[in-house]
């Protein structure tokens, strides 16, 4: 025994040494490799260059997750993924170009790369205006294209030289909004779902129990994808100096432009290969002395990614007032977490809690690019927001490309709610989503069994279907829901509550819609929305600061050998449903954010951060 225990402390001994010394060395080699990125040197503007906007990014509205894995890649072999770039500090960047007098231009290149929420129409018709305002400092905008998604040349349209690859092509064939449907191979497989829902127009449940929209569904995504449609048209039509008759009649004909048939048409104003637009940009701009090319600078090195902005006016001294810009980005999901595709109800609402306890800020602005999810999560975000305003911080919501069903009901105890006009919002409804897996695990020879002290024990479990009387008594509770959502539509809109039955139903509306509904209050953007905020707060003097904020490589770092910092990026509340279907892969992204207690869901599913675009 004596010599087991021995042996035992040995192993120990050896052990704790080894993790010792790997924790050493894994810190020597992290200071490496973060001093190499230190090193390199930040490429400077110089007077006559060229601010380079590369589309090849992905738009978000928070700011974005640094991850180790790409930190270590960039250090070691000097390549860097796509970025992912937030709005802010994009129109930040744009703004600050119109009176650096080193940038003599903007170039626009490349194509988005849209991910999860990212890359919304509205958010790309902000990105617009400010390369609008650029415009009115008489600094020019070039551009150049080989095959731009529709998305794309939205954005390349506002320039005022635009160049097009001899080998490109531009297509432009209208907008469709796909969505796949399971509800036979869930009858086939053995996956029950029984369903409770408020609303005539609730199609969020309809892939879970169908194999097609239904009618009244169809009817409201065809009036969206028609208004966008309108709105893209008129864009470009308005950009490029063509009649908007001559472009659909265009469009009809063909959807398919040859560079040939662009230049013709005014889509694009010269066809040049690559070389020569980069001789194009030497001659309009200055020579870079190292690379013999014309002198400019990338957008990811021109960023200010400080953790948050002064207002230009202020003193260099510290400014104490602050404005918090919270941001909600992604289906909402019962619990914590925070990644841009889902964000827990609980984890904003903590960082709501933490902002009000601080006298030093003086305003919140709230903006919104979600299309709902967990009514329980969405619920406790409002109820910290009516918190901080009933104690005399001012809130103001900023809707960005999606603000509907849950993301609609956060927005309800604010002072003021901006959209713009092709913001997606409304769905106001409810519905609630009980499956169960019974035949499916007969299928496999599994059986399910239950001791319990009452009938309805198991309600929320996926054993077995629910009773009629079950199901009662859940649609009941649906109903007290959307009652709630209701009566907080009406008191916090001052609209009566019968006419927010008319145009609830959980229809959704464009942001044009919702302003003569009175769902919102203002058209604008993020930038109206901090100056609104800023009035409010009847502070001269500010700084904004972000949540979350924008992390360095060395918060990557830390936070790896930060102990408290390891936590589960999710619900404490995952349902059992969303336990069981983990293991069937085909399905897990439509259903992880499936995650209420109480299964009780407001959100728009067929929702895509770039609604009607295909890439």
């Amino acid at each position: 025994m004596k010599k087991f225990l021995k042996d035992v402390l040995k192993r120990m001994a050896v052990t704790f040494v080894s993790t010792i010394l790997f924790l050493l060395i894994s810190l020597f080699l992290f200071e490496a490799i973060f001093s190499a990125l230190l090193d390199k040197d930040k490429p400077e503007a110089v007077k006559g260059s060229y601010l380079v906007l590369d589309l090849s990014m992905n738009l978000t509205d928070r700011p974005s997750e640094l991850s180790l894995e790409d930190i270590t890649k960039e250090a070691i072999t000097d390549e860097r993924k796509p970025p992912s770039f937030h709005l802010k500090e994009v129109l930040d960047a744009i703004e600050k170009a119109q009176t650096d007098p080193k940038i003599t231009g903007i170039f626009v290149k490349g194509s988005f790369r849209p991910d999860a929420y990212g890359c919304g129409y509205s958010a790309i018709h902000e990105l617009i205006q400010g390369l609008k305002d650029f415009k009115k400092t008489e600094k020019r905008i070039l551009g150049f294209f080989s095959a731009p998604s529709q998305l794309d040349y939205l954005v390349y349209s506002i320039c005022d030289e635009l160049h097009m690859n001899p080998s490109g092509t531009l297509i432009l064939n209208g907008l469709a909004n796909e969505q796949v449907f399971f509800g036979e191979a869930f009858e086939r497989y053995g996956v029950g779902v029984q369903v409770v829902r408020v609303g005539e127009f609730k199609g969020a449940v309809e892939p879970f129990i169908s194999t097609q929209f239904s009618e009244e569904n169809r009817m409201q995504i065809a009036r969206l994808l028609e208004l966008r449609w309108t709105n893209y048209l008129n864009t470009i039509s308005l950009h490029r100096g063509i009649e908007k008759e001559e472009l659909v009649m265009e469009q009809n004909q063909t959807f398919l432009f040859s560079p040939e048939s662009c230049k013709e048409k005014g889509l694009i104003d010269f066809i040049t290969p690559h070389g020569k637009m980069l001789d194009t940009l030497l001659k309009l701009g200055v020579e870079d002395e190292d690379s013999e090319e014309y002198a400019h600078v990338d957008l990811i090195d021109y960023v200010d990614r400080s953790s948050s902005t002064l207002e230009k006016d202020s003193s260099p001294e510290i400014v104490e007032a602050k404005l918090a810009l919270v941001y909600i980005e992604g289906t909402i999901v019962e619990g914590g977490g925070d990644d841009g595709s889902t964000v827990g109800g609980d984890e904003i609402a903590q960082r709501i809690r933490e902002i009000a306890r601080d006298d030093d800020y003086k305003a919140i602005i709230l903006r919104v690019n979600s299309p709902g999810g967990s009514v329980s999560g969405s619920d406790a975000i409002l109820s910290e927001l009516s918190r901080a305003r009933a104690g005399g911080l001012p809130i103001v919501v900023s809707m960005g490309s999606v603000a509907a069903s849950g993301g609609y009901w956060v927005a309800m105890d604010s002072d003021r709610i901006f959209a713009h006009e092709q913001t997606i919002t409304g769905s106001i409804g409810v519905f609630g989503l009980l499956p169960n897996v019974k035949d499916l695990m007969k299928n496999f020879s599994l059986h399910w069994d239950v001791v319990k002290t009452h009938q309805s024990a198991d309600l929320m479990g996926v054993s077995r279907p629910k009773t009629s009387d079950e199901l009662s008594i859940v649609q009941q509770y649906v109903g007290r829901i959307y009652d709630r959502f209701i009566n907080l539509v009406s008191s916090n809109r001052d609209i009566n509550a019968s006419r927010v039955a008319e145009i609830a139903q959980g229809r959704v509306w464009m942001g044009v819609d919702a302003l003569e509904l009175g769902l919102i209050d203002e058209l604008g953007g993020l930038k109206e929305a901090i100056a609104h905020g800023v009035a409010l707060s009847g502070v001269d003097e500010y700084e904004i600061v972000e949540f979350p904020a924008l992390r360095n490589p060395m918060d990557t770092i830390t936070e790896i050998f930060d102990v408290q910092s390891f936590r589960m990026n999710g619900s404490a509340h995952d349902s059992p449903f969303l336990r069981t279907v983990k293991e069937m892969k085909g399905f897990i992204k439509q259903i992880e954010s499936l995650n209420d207690p109480r299964h009780s869901y407001s959100i728009l599913p067929w929702y895509r951060g770039g609604f009607g675009f295909s890439q």
